[in-house]
Formats: C-alpha cells, sequence, structure tokens
C-alpha cells in the first residue's frame, strides 16, 4: 500500500507547483490588461489552460436586468461565438447557483445535478460531463461567474482545481474593477475633451456672429467715411456718431463673452452681484427686454452652487438668445430656507421638448443635456415646459444646506 501510495503526494506537489507558476505568470499578464474585452479572453484561457479542460465561460452579472451574460467562451469549437452575450437569469443553472450563493461548487456529473441547466447543452449540441465553477467577487462585490468544463484527460475536478481556479478568479476580480475603472476615467476623459470642444467651437460661433460681424461693418463704415471726407465732408460726423455706436456695441459684446468665459464678479462678489451684471452687459447688447428678480440672496452660498447654477442660467439664456426670437425674458431667482429656485422664461417661439430631446443623438448638439447634467451635480431638479408658439419655461430647483437666513 505504501509503495502504491507513493507517488500521489509527488504527483500532487508537482501539480500544485505548476499551477502555482502559471498563476504567477498569468497574475503579472492581469495586472498589466487594461483592456476591459482582451481582459476577459486572457482571464478564460488562462483558467481553461491551467486545468487542462476542454472549455469554459466568463459570464459577467448585469445588474440592470439581474442576468448573468456570456461575455467570452474558450474552446468548444466554436460555440464560444454563439453563446456570446446569451443571457441568463442570475439564478438560473449552476453557475446562477455559484452567483447567488457567492460559493464555488465541482460536479463531478452534471447529469446528476438537478441545478444542471440543459438548454445551453441542447442548443450547441455539446455534452458537459463535469465542471468546476467559482464566483468572480471583490471585496463583497459581486462580478460574474468562471465555469470550466470537461477534463481533457476524462478525469474528474478536485478540490486543488477548485482551489486553483478560486485563486486566478480572486486575480481576475481585481484586475476586472481596475479595467472597468480605466475604461470609466477614458469615457469621462473622452466626455470632458468633447465639452471643451464643444466650448471651443461655441466661443468660435460667438465671436463670429457678435463681435466679428460688427467689427467687419465697422471697417466698411471706416472705409465709407473716408471716401465722404472728400466728396459729402458734412454727412461725416453723423456717420461717426454711428460708427461709435458700432463700436460701442462690438466692446460690450466683447466684454459679455468674456465674462461668460470667467465671470470674475461671480468669484469675488457671488451670485447676486454676478447675475445682475450679466443682465446688465446683454441689455446693452440684446434685442429684448430682460426682467430681473432677486430674493434672498443676502449672503453667498456654496461656491460650487454658484458655479453651477450661473452655468445653468447663461446656457438657458444662451439658448434663448440663438433659438427662441423672445421680445421678453424673465429671470427669477428665489432662496428660501431650503432650496434655491430659479426660473427662466420666454415669450418666444418655443419648441418640441420631446422631439428636440429624441433628435440629440443626431443632431450633435448638447444644451439641454448641458442643464440636465449640471442639476444633478448638485442634486438638483430641473424641467422644461415648452411648445411651438407658447415660449419656454426653464425651472431649476436646488436644495440648500440649513442655513439660518
Amino acid at each position: 500500500m505504501a509503495v502504491q501510495n507513493g507517488p500521489q503526494p509527488r504527483d500532487s506537489t508537482e501539480r500544485r507547483i505548476n499551477a502555482l507558476t502559471a498563476l504567477q505568470n498569468i497574475s503579472r499578464t492581469l495586472t498589466s490588461e487594461l483592456d476591459l474585452d482582451r481582459l476577459l479572453r486572457k482571464i478564460i484561457h488562462a483558467a481553461v489552460e491551467v486545468l487542462d479542460a476542454s472549455t469554459g465561460s466568463l459570464l459577467i452579472w448585469d445588474p440592470t436586468e439581474n442576468s448573468l451574460i456570456f461575455a467570452v467562451t474558450e474552446g468548444g469549437e466554436g460555440e464560444g461565438e454563439t453563446l456570446k452575450l446569451r443571457r441568463m437569469s442570475a439564478d438560473q443553472g449552476i453557475a446562477g447557483w455559484i452567483f447567488t450563493h457567492r460559493q464555488p461548487v465541482i460536479v463531478e456529473d452534471v447529469s446528476k445535478d438537478e441545478r444542471f441547466f440543459k438548454g445551453i447543452d441542447e442548443s450547441l449540441g455539446y455534452r458537459t460531463s463535469s465542471l468546476v465553477g467559482v464566483p468572480l467577487m471583490t471585496q463583497g462585490e459581486m462580478i460574474g461567474v468562471i465555469e470550466v468544463l470537461n477534463k481533457k484527460s476524462g478525469e474528474k475536478f478536485d478540490k486543488q482545481d477548485l482551489d486553483t481556479l478560486s485563486a486566478l478568479a480572486g486575480q481576475a476580480a481585481i484586475a476586472i474593477v481596475n479595467a472597468r475603472l480605466y475604461l470609466q476615467i477614458r469615457e469621462e476623459r473622452d466626455r470632458m475633451l468633447g465639452i471643451e470642444e464643444e466650448v471651443h467651437k461655441k466661443l468660435a460661433r460667438d465671436f463670429h456672429d457678435g463681435p466679428a460681424q460688427t467689427l467687419a461693418s465697422l471697417i466698411m463704415d471706416i472705409e465709407f467715411i473716408q471716401k465722404l471726407l472728400h466728396r459729402e465732408p458734412s454727412k461725416v460726423e453723423v456717420e461717426l456718431s454711428q460708427l461709435k455706436e458700432k463700436a460701442t456695441k462690438a466692446m460690450h459684446q466683447t466684454r459679455t463673452t468674456m465674462f461668460e468665459l470667467r465671470p470674475l464678479a461671480l468669484e469675488t462678489h457671488g451670485l447676486k452681484v454676478a447675475l445682475e451684471y450679466y443682465v446688465k452687459q446683454l441689455r446693452q447688447t440684446e434685442n429684448m427686454s430682460i426682467h430681473l428678480q432677486i430674493e434672498g440672496l443676502k449672503e453667498r452660498l456654496p461656491h460650487r452652487v454658484e458655479d453651477i447654477v450661473f452655468a445653468i442660467v447663461r446656457e438657458a439664456l444662451n439658448n434663448i438668445k440663438k433659438h427662441a426670437r423672445a421680445n421678453n425674458v424673465w429671470l427669477t431667482v428665489i432662496r428660501d430656507k431650503k432650496e434655491l429656485s430659479t426660473t427662466i422664461r420666454d415669450d418666444g417661439q418655443g419648441f418640441d421638448v420631446e422631439e428636440v430631446e429624441i433628435s440629440y443623438a443626431t443632431r450633435g448638439s448638447i444644451g439641454l443635456l448641458n442643464l440636465y447634467e449640471r442639476a444633478g451635480m448638485l442634486g438638483g431638479r430641473i424641467s422644461i415646459e415648452s411648445a411651438p408658439g407658447q415660449g419656454t419655461t426653464v425651472s431649476l430647483m436646488v436644495p440648500l444646506p440649513s442655513i439660518q437666513l
């Protein structure tokens, strides 16, 4: 008996050493991979290779539908592409049991396990005989499940296989979280670059439609006055007076644009003074009456609140200038103990709010989206009411800390 049992510990030790060596190599690969799709493929490839299995699948949990999605599959002679993105309930099959119970499992004969879901095998024409599966989770957060099927040798999976796969899953879960964070950072970077590009385009449009047009007109007027000096000098004084008016308008337009880019009054004196100055500038350049009412803003608000509320007001007024063709705008800002209420209303041509929101993907404009997003940054709520021919009302409610007024 001693002779017969002697080789087994050596075989077991050798397997364990080989598995640990493989896990060390895999760990270096996984920690350096930040592309999520490639990472998932490397994880399942490593799991199948280390356990010498025929095939394996990595399922990712989708919390929106509480389902497990086959993200990647290794082996199985082409079944991987058939299974990719296929969904199953998060409590269905052995994978669902692993996920809901957060426990690893070895199944030596799936035909005798009532948890086994035959639908996958039947749809693929594949026969699963045995499997080992472990949860993918980190710090108690469930990510998904790794399942490895059918050893190539025909042997059954054992506890050492389970321990090896569990160790791999622990490393994989951390790598997946890191890759997701990297993806989020990259998407946020791209979003910020998109916003920056939109700001640059807006600035270029504002200068083109405002000061640049006025300056071009000024140059033409100067050339005309130069000719009048020789032909009809008596008309020069009138032309110079009109020239001065245009130059003054260009100056106000430039100051307004500069103020929108960096409202110093907002930084130094707060929201009330900044809005009063901004409205004063707009009254000098825009062909509409702007009515301003401010109540309760005797004290400064948190800088973040002031910055974002001013940005929302600026965005709403810019939309009115460009699209509304309004004669009047009513801007009301009221602060009480619990919230700051801001309303921007105009008597312009209005629009179909639902239609505009639906068409954002193709129009490439982000005006209304900016309003909603900025309000959300303050935990506030914003509503936009409009209809063709009935003007537009933008209402913003921002909760404030309980401060004695």
